[in-house]
């Protein structure tokens, strides 16, 4: 399980995550989807709609950049085992992910201003 922080300037933003879907084997990626979220808020006020969906978004890009870097890498090791084939579809899954996250930066863009 692990575990990093957001300074999002106004509250801490604490991330944990575990990965289970209830079965006994390793999925082979470097993170899991499990998401806990713990907020220490300065003022007692919520957050506005804009701020939830920009802590959101952001958080979306991250995990999808970092899901992008393991179909590259698997990519690359089907590369060396001599399957070309799973290497280019790989390849066009990180592709397709990195259009994604092209998407999602554009609407942080929006909410940002």
């Amino acid at each position: 399980m692990s575990h990093h922080n957001h300074d999002h300037g106004h509250h801490d933003h604490d991330h944990h995550h575990g990965h289970d879907h209830g079965h006994g084997h390793d999925h082979g990626h470097g993170h899991n989807h499990e998401h806990n979220h713990e907020h220490a808020h300065t003022s007692p006020k919520e957050l506005s709609f804009n701020e939830k969906l920009t802590i959101l978004l952001q958080h979306w890009i991250d995990h999808n950049k970092s899901h992008q870097e393991t179909y590259d890498s698997w990519a690359g090791k089907a590369t060396g085992e001599d399957l070309p084939q799973m290497a280019e579809i790989l390849k066009e899954i990180s592709d397709d992910s990195n259009k994604i996250t092209e998407k999602l930066e554009k609407a942080l863009g929006l909410i940002k201003g």
